[in-house]
């Protein structure tokens, strides 16, 4: 609960009475309450001296832009972001490369807050997978955890199990960490933050999304899933699903085919969005569109996880499922993985663009949506629409672009001028 947040937003009284009621709940009935209650008011007071370093609002919230709902919304975001930071929307990609060093970052899974040893082993997985179908080796993780005032220590050391759990599967070492609580003294509760991160080094091939083309077979890996199948199953209370997530078969794949010769010339990973999402982001890059045998695609998934997917009508194209794609124009991967013992199948081709990013066995579009498929009671409720429309958003998105470049610009000018 963001104490400040509502003292910036309510009048001093209620929000005087609102943060009471909060800290009883999590600090029990005591004079300290009021006294902090009152300072939280006074410092809200004193800090709108630098009001001019707040952003401009623009008047759509994360959530309603579909800030981290990989889809549509969340893509048009990252566009965005990519634009602010001077990268060419090309280089999109599941890591970050310069020269040989491939490097990526993931945020905890926000549903697991309450499981921290989940949430760190998914997110572990998740970054040292987003190297690895680059072509990177992995050298080691950085972790970053946020936990709240009133977390309890144990969240902490259970997410760095979580963490070093995939780590010591996989021989790689932990070096570096951050430990933090959100906001400090003025945020209250118990949910934590955070992320882990990734770094390592291609020696051989960069399996690039920019390299899919034409003709290439689309290879996909038996999908067990990770934070997204495993909060699905938490708060659907469906049994027997969260054990199936704990498994680094993505991992293994990578590895055999990081360790062999073979005609693999593009990896990633069946995560943000789901098959839809991927096909998109790659569409964009390398103006191709993917033929998907669906079946197929349904019969890489975990036989477990798909029957939950499809016992909650959850649609399985719009989901995280954690497999690798791998694509290639000859069959050797199919025998390389298999020596591994990962089970992977044919499930599609890669064509020229036709006018959609994906399609069916028959030529049918399959068509994106604003969020991923929702996939807890809570999307579900939330829904796959916003109340704007992309064009709305763009130009919002926009606004707000253009007025952190005016303030990086002056920053940055002045910047410049003390290295003259």
């Amino acid at each position: 609960m963001d104490l400040e947040g509502l003292a910036r937003r309510l009048d001093k009284q209620r929000a005087k009475q609102e943060i009471l009621e909060l800290l009883e709940i999590y600090k029990g009935k005591n004079d300290f309450n009021e006294k902090l209650a009152n300072t939280i008011i006074e410092e809200v007071d004193l800090s709108k001296i630098y009001s001019y370093w707040e952003p401009i609002r623009v008047g759509i919230t994360s959530g309603n832009a579909g800030l981290g709902s990989r889809g549509i919304g969340d893509h048009l975001i990252h566009e965005k972001l990519f634009e602010l930071s001077g990268k060419s929307v090309d280089t999109f990609d599941d890591a970050g490369i310069q020269e040989d060093i491939a490097i990526s970052i993931d945020g905890i899974h926000s549903r697991l807050s309450y499981y921290p040893f989940l949430a760190g082993f998914h997110a572990t997985k998740a970054t040292l997978r987003d190297i690895m179908v680059k072509g990177a080796n992995p050298l080691g993780l950085i972790v970053d955890i946020h936990v709240s005032d009133d977390t309890d220590i144990s969240y902490l050391l259970d997410f760095e199990a979580g963490v070093s759990t995939v780590a010591d599967a996989i021989g790689v070492k932990i070096l570096s960490g951050s430990t933090l609580r959100i906001g400090g003294d003025v945020v209250i509760g118990e949910r934590i933050s955070g992320g882990v991160g990734a770094i390592g080094k291609i020696s051989n091939k960069k399996y690039l999304r920019s390299n899919v083309k034409k003709g290439m077979k689309i290879i996909m890996t038996e999908g067990n899933g990770g934070g997204t199948i495993a909060s699905t199953a938490i708060f659907h209370g469906y049994h027997g699903i969260v054990d199936e997530t704990l498994k680094v078969d993505e991992l293994m794949a990578c590895s055999a085919i990081l360790s062999s010769e073979n005609s693999a010339e593009a990896m990633t990973d069946v995560t943000n969005g789901g098959l839809r999402m991927d096909a998109i982001e790659i569409s964009e890059i390398s103006h191709v569109t993917f033929r998907i045998n669906v079946d197929k695609f349904f019969s890489m998934i975990n036989p477990n996880v798909l029957k939950m997917l499809h016992d909650l009508d959850i649609d399985p194209l719009g989901v995280s499922i954690d497999s690798i794609l791998i694509f290639s124009k000859d069959e050797d991967i199919l025998r390389i993985l298999s020596k591994a013992g990962i089970r992977s199948e044919i499930i599609g081709e890669v064509e020229d663009f036709s006018g959609s990013s994906i399609i069916d066995e028959t030529g049918k579009p399959i068509q994106p949506k604003f969020r991923e498929s929702p996939y807890t009671p809570v999307k579900k409720v939330i829904g796959n629409i916003s109340p704007y429309t992309l064009d709305e958003l763009k130009i919002k998105l926009d606004i707000a672009l253009n007025e952190a470049k005016m303030r990086k610009d002056k920053v940055l000018k002045n910047l410049k001028g003390t290295f003259v």
